[in-house]
């Protein structure tokens, strides 16, 4: 597909300047799709993918996920409809169950695209938002206060995560699971050994949000290859306010600490995931400088 990629690379680089090149197929299992539309070629690669039960994937979307990386070229939004019709028949006589979806991520400003996948079934469920490396907005309250979280904050942390959870499974991907607490507890700690960039935001001497973040390169293998355009990037990896603070300047505080610490000499920026039908996310995201750059689309359950 060389020369498709060639011409979907040109049509990126118009679109978006920071979208980057198309990345390597992401899994050497994946099966090719080739399809026309007109005069014009269109290819993809289809990929399958089951999560264990009572794996991290899993508290953030269905188990089964059938994926397909679109390669249009010059057919456009002719050839993506094209594409998806084509999977849509593959899939045909599959058996599928309510836990499955399919999934493809696509460039957020590619409008025409998004008529065509709303027409096919799918929804935009998440984005990936990119912010410049400004300077940090401005702090929250003066009866907030933000420190670095320490080992015996995990309790803490891990409620926080898990309220952010549960009101994610009604706006976007997460899916109620068993065991999730011991699953979030676990990132917790990860995180605090790992990479060192959590806050823990108390008002009055209670916690009352908290912010996991890391630094991340785009590299081969790992969830933003083929996002991100290559270089040194700070991550938001997860924003939590107690449900009884919203709305008291605690997201804004935490957001000024963590991008002080993200936004370095040589950083492109920063990024984050979130979900659109979350009534407050992305308000709070635009206003601190975010804009999407890749919609993550899906399709419930799977066709079959």
């Amino acid at each position: 597909m060389n020369s498709l990629e060639a011409q979907q690379n040109a049509r990126f680089a118009a679109l978006d300047p920071l979208l980057p090149p198309i990345a390597a197929p992401p899994s050497p299992s994946s099966e090719p799709l080739l399809v026309t539309a007109g005069e014009l070629r269109a290819g993809g690669l289809l990929t399958h993918a089951v999560h264990a039960p009572g794996s991290w994937p899993t508290l953030w979307g269905p188990s089964e996920i059938r994926d397909l990386t679109a390669v249009p070229g010059d057919s456009g939004a002719a050839g993506l409809a094209a594409l998806l019709g084509a999977w849509r028949e593959r899939l045909r006589g599959t058996p599928a169950g309510p836990d499955s979806a399919c999934t493809l991520t696509w460039p957020s400003r590619d409008a025409e695209a998004s008529a065509v996948l709303l027409a096919h079934g799918f929804a935009p469920m998440t984005c990936l938002a990119v912010r410049p490396p400004d300077p940090p907005g401005e702090p929250g309250p003066a009866t907030v206060t933000v420190r670095r979280a320490e080992d015996g904050d995990v309790d803490a942390l891990t409620d926080l995560r898990l309220a952010e959870w549960r009101y994610t499974s009604l706006v976007g991907t997460a899916v109620p699971r068993p065991g999730a607490r011991a699953l979030l507890r676990a990132e917790v700690v990860r995180s605090l050994r790992f990479s060192g960039l959590v806050w823990l935001a108390e008002a009055d001497g209670v916690p009352s949000g908290m912010a996991a973040c890391a630094q991340a390169s785009p590299a081969p293998g790992d969830s933003i290859h083929g996002r991100l355009l290559p270089g040194r990037w700070g991550y938001v990896d997860t924003l939590s306010v107690a449900p009884a603070a919203r709305g008291g300047g605690i997201g804004r505080a935490l957001m000024a600490v963590a991008h002080r610490e993200l936004v370095r000499p040589g950083t492109r920026g920063t990024f984050l995931f979130y979900h659109p039908a979350n009534p407050l996310s992305p308000v709070f995201w635009h206003r601190q400088g975010y804009r999407p750059l890749w919609t993550m689309w899906i399709r419930r359950p799977a066709w079959s």
